[in-house]
């Protein structure tokens, strides 16, 4: 207690001196917090957004042989139907698979018209990319999916074309000249990454029974599955490939007669990039504390420098050297604390207001509204960054006080 009311002394002393310090380490810390908060809330929006999309979502797609086998030639197209995708829903490591068509054709609602991409899906869809429809709305049901039924769901951005004020749901629109009953509009959602070609607001869907009735087709564009376990997802790529070479009479070694994207691998590229970017922003606002750390040394040696007679005294009277040391490095920590506080409360009441802000623009549409975040992770960094910054600031300084021959000390002048 004695040594905190000295160093208080001390500081006060050396006021302007120590208050510029201080200011310094709060700017710092500041700037160390808000780096962080920056960083760390972009990565955990760019999380909630891919969570809000799906995840660990496979997508299969027609590819081309490259060996000759058994009557299929190098360079033939093998076409991925709905046998394929039945077999493979009886694979392990699988929790959902659905099939889709993909065609772009002309919607009409009354007097108004536009083109839109539309996808023919199974039920099992909205459980692969959890799509979400209105409140007292639904998806593709498997009752509508046996009766072949004419209902169609609306993607956002094409009932916010064709419905400027009424309600899209129940009424009628046709496709390609055919009447579908709207059951339900997608609600909007950011998307960063997607599987299909287009975002999910662009597209709309309807049963695949139903486009299959209208156009009989031989393939399908697509087919999607949900796999449990990423750990087995070679295991289950190869799975897939061998039996879709058994349905095609191809090389089940042939790795091109599928083409496999995974999102999951495109979720775990931008979370390491933001990861990467959260780093870097640390090491910025580190840079910044670690300028005021050299401030609070360059105090700490001027501060020894005068006390030179003071601290032979000290020594001539039984002072230790580990006392020295321990004083002047808990005097660096008494600035390096008083200025964090100041600057971490700051960028507290900072954070509060900016995350209050209303944001609007398109490209929130994309990623969603960011926040900064001040997670536990973030705090402890910088009450880290500050203990080690106070600390070093201090050592060395110290150690220069406890190299003082008291004889010569008491003659400094």
């Amino acid at each position: 207690m004695i040594m905190l009311r000295e160093i208080i002394k001390e500081l006060f002393y050396e006021q302007t001196r120590a208050i510029l310090i201080i200011l310094a380490v709060a700017w710092g810390t500041f700037a160390i917090v808000i780096t962080l908060a920056v960083g760390d809330g972009l990565r955990l929006n760019f999380v909630q957004t891919m969570s809000d999309i799906g995840s660990r979502i496979l997508v299969l797609t027609s590819g081309t042989s490259t060996k000759n086998y058994q009557g299929i030639l190098a360079n033939q197209s093998i076409k991925l139907t709905k046998r394929d995708a039945k077999a493979i829903a009886d694979l392990p490591n699988l929790s959902s698979v659905t099939w889709r068509y993909n065609f772009q054709t002309k919607l009409r609602y009354q007097d108004k018209k536009t083109y839109a991409d539309l996808r023919a899906v199974t039920p099992e869809y909205v459980l692969v990319h959890k799509v979400k429809t209105g409140p007292k709305q639904r998806f593709i049901s498997y009752l509508d999916q046996k009766k072949m039924s004419s209902v169609i769901v609306l993607g956002s951005d094409t009932a916010d074309r064709l419905f400027i004020k009424d309600n899209p749901v129940g009424n009628i629109v046709y496709v390609d000249n055919h009447p579908f009953t709207i059951i339900g509009v997608m609600q909007k959602r950011p998307q960063m990454i997607y599987a299909d070609s287009v975002p999910d607001r662009w597209l709309n869907w309807i049963p695949s029974s139903t486009y299959e009735l209208l156009n009989n087709p031989d393939k399908v564009d697509a087919i999607e599955v949900r796999y449990k376990d990423v750990g087995l997802i070679e295991q289950t790529k190869n799975s897939i490939q061998k039996l879709i070479a058994i349905n095609h009479g191809a090389d089940p070694s042939d790795p091109g007669i599928v083409d496999f994207q995974d999102v999951a691998q495109k979720q775990k590229k931008i979370n390491n990039f933001f990861i990467n970017m959260e780093i870097f922003l640390g090491i910025v606002g580190g840079l910044t504390l670690f300028l005021a750390g050299v401030g609070i040394a360059n105090v700490m040696y001027a501060s020894v420098k005068r006390a030179t007679r003071q601290i032979g005294i000290q020594m001539a009277l039984g002072a230790t050297a580990r006392y020295v040391v321990f004083r002047y490095i808990m005097e660096s920590l008494v600035m390096t604390v008083i200025g964090g506080v100041i600057g971490m409360v700051v960028a507290v009441v900072f954070v509060y207001f900016i995350n209050r802000i209303p944001l609007q623009g398109q490209i929130l549409e994309w990623t969603g509204k960011p926040e900064l975040s001040l997670s536990f992770l973030v705090l402890s960094i910088v009450v880290l960054v500050l203990g080690v910054t106070g600390l070093l600031a201090g050592l060395f300084p110290a150690l220069k006080a406890a190299k003082i021959d008291p004889a010569e000390a008491l003659t400094y002048e």
